[in-house]
């Protein structure tokens, strides 16, 4: 009687145990669901994205809840494509796409081969982009759901265009013709209150195709400008008109490409709008990839307009940039750390030593990836110098001529404006004895003062530098002032000790700011470098 009573106790608890644990297990299951919708709602950078989600994943996989490692294992391949992790992405595709096969789940597959072909096309496999994306295509048309379908086949035709777009000798017919698909399915997928996040999606993403489609029409052949600005302008209505509530739309992509679409039409003053519009909104959201491109816009809109100190300002802010963007991702270290402190007076002492150890590798992955962009900056640096090195030896350490040119060749030059090949010879030969003479180092050479003492017409002699160096008037005279002190500071050792001020003023430039400005435009490398290499070097 007592074993009995002892046999049914025993039952009971053994029961209540295995409910329990059901019981939690579904609970976890319901909180990991709450936290993917959480994630999507909210605006957090790539880096807190992936921390989060690999956290729901390997939660996920404790418990062996599939839904949660698909969603969450989707979601970090697209985030390793965002950061430039494209190997990442395409491992993450490879661990998951075996469970999503047992499961025969067509929408995860669909995903899984998109952005597996979206992350070969950035590597440069374009033969296994198409492969994959054409696997792709058999799983989309067996998703149920037509919104669904019409949102991942856009994609799909988007990830084809975009591996076209990559190759060498891309044509506009090709690439148009995805877009246009990927646009046609993107318009078929319904407004829907009930789905916001869904149609939200698809507004971002026809502003991304609008957007794509402009750039094509304006950098392909044939041109059309006017289809370009259309669909420029529509891209960006798309952003301004809708009230976008769980996708975070960035609106900073299209404005830069606008400001210098309208830079290159020659419409000053709209380029100037969506440049300073880029800086705006870039104070509010921190992206110094765009801030440089902006910085760009506006030093050539400036210096088409002849506005010296605009000039110099954006020039000077685009050059100081461009240098610091290798070192970014040190500046995240500091808010790791501070991370860290907070969470050890909430965290549970049971949990501390997980987010310590997750902390740590952070740390010490931010730091091998600044150490990685900093070795890789000063590897560009010496690729640069040496090519600059090559040039001079080269050329015997002379400065680069333009060689008398025969009838022949004149005539084989396009020209905008009728020149008679008599005048064209006469001019390129004046600008040979002009190159000899070194008279390019005066500070008062203009485009005027030099016609005149060739005794042509600025316009002529514009249009034959422009033709035959590929420059403008003030881009030739700074090349060639710029090669007259490289070759002085290469053969001359006394050189290497003048201060950066001197070396301005003998080469012709009216400040030390404007000349290193110009040094690191034409050579890739800033004047201090290059006199250090060269003292290094001759040491060795």
């Amino acid at each position: 009687m007592f074993l009995r009573k002892l046999l049914i106790i025993f039952t009971y608890i053994f029961c209540s145990f295995v409910y329990a644990q059901s019981s939690n297990i579904d609970r976890t299951k319901d909180d990991i669901d709450r936290q993917i919708l959480s994630i999507s709602k909210k605006s957090y950078s790539l880096n807190e994205k992936l921390r989060l989600y690999l956290e729901i994943y390997q939660n996920a996989e404790k418990i062996n809840y599939t839904k949660g490692i698909l969603e969450s294992g989707e979601q970090m391949m697209i985030i390793y494509h965002g950061l430039g992790q494209d190997e990442k992405s395409i491992q993450q595709s490879y661990i998951i796409e075996k469970l999503a096969l047992e499961n025969n789940n067509h929408e995860s597959l669909a995903k899984i081969y998109i952005q597996r072909g979206t992350a070969l096309s950035a590597l440069g496999f374009y033969d296994e982009n198409y492969t994959n994306l054409e696997k792709a295509k058999q799983f989309v048309y067996k998703i149920e759901n037509d919104n669904t379908r019409h949102y991942n086949m856009a994609l799909l035709y988007q990830g084809l265009a975009a591996g076209y777009f990559s190759k060498k000798q891309p044509r506009q017919d090709t690439i148009l013709k995805y877009f246009n698909k990927s646009l046609h399915e993107a318009l078929l997928i319904t407004d829907s209150t009930a789905s916001v996040r869904q149609t939200e999606d698809k507004y971002d993403l026809l502003s991304y195709l609008y957007m794509n489609i402009g750039m094509i029409y304006s950098l392909f052949e044939p041109k059309n400008f006017d289809l370009a600005e259309t669909n420029l302008q529509k891209s960006l209505l798309i952003l301004n008109e809708r009230k976008f509530t769980q996708v975070k739309v960035d609106k900073i992509p299209i404005l830069n490409y606008l400001a210098n679409f309208y830079f290159e039409q020659n419409k000053i003053e709209p380029a100037i709008k969506y440049a300073q519009h880029v800086l705006e909104l870039e104070l509010k959201n921190k992206n110094p990839s765009a801030r440089v491109l902006a910085f760009g816009t506006l030093a050539n809109i400036y210096e088409k307009l002849k506005v010296k100190d605009s000039t110099l300002k954006y020039m000077s802010l685009y050059a100081n940039l461009t240098d610091s963007l290798a070192y970014i991702n040190k500046k995240s270290i500091d808010h790791t750390v501070k991370t860290i402190a907070v969470e050890k007076d909430r965290l549970h002492q049971k949990n501390l030593n997980e987010y310590l150890l997750i902390s740590c590798i952070i740390v010490a992955f931010i730091v091998l990836m600044t150490w990685y962009f900093w070795k890789r900056y000063k590897i560009k640096l010496q690729k640069r110098y040496d090519l600059i090195i090559e040039g001079l030896k080269s050329k015997d350490n002379k400065i680069p001529i333009i060689e008398d040119y025969d009838g022949a060749e004149i005539k084989n030059v396009e020209k905008t404006i009728y020149i008679p090949e008599e005048t064209t010879a006469f001019i390129l030969d004046k600008l040979t004895k002009f190159e000899k003479s070194e008279k390019f180092l005066k500070k008062d050479v203009s485009l005027s003062s030099l016609s005149n003492t060739f005794n042509t017409n600025p316009r002529y002699l514009s249009e034959i530098i422009k033709l035959y160096k590929n420059k403008n008037f003030n881009g030739y005279i700074n090349s060639l002032r710029i090669s007259y002190i490289t070759d002085k500071l290469y053969n001359d050792v006394i050189f290497r000790e003048y201060k950066i001020s001197y070396l301005a003023e003998v080469c012709g430039f009216a400040s030390r700011e404007v000349f290193a400005v110009i040094f690191k435009k034409e050579t890739g490398v800033s004047p201090s470098y290059f006199i250090s290499q060269l003292k290094t070097n001759l040491e060795k």
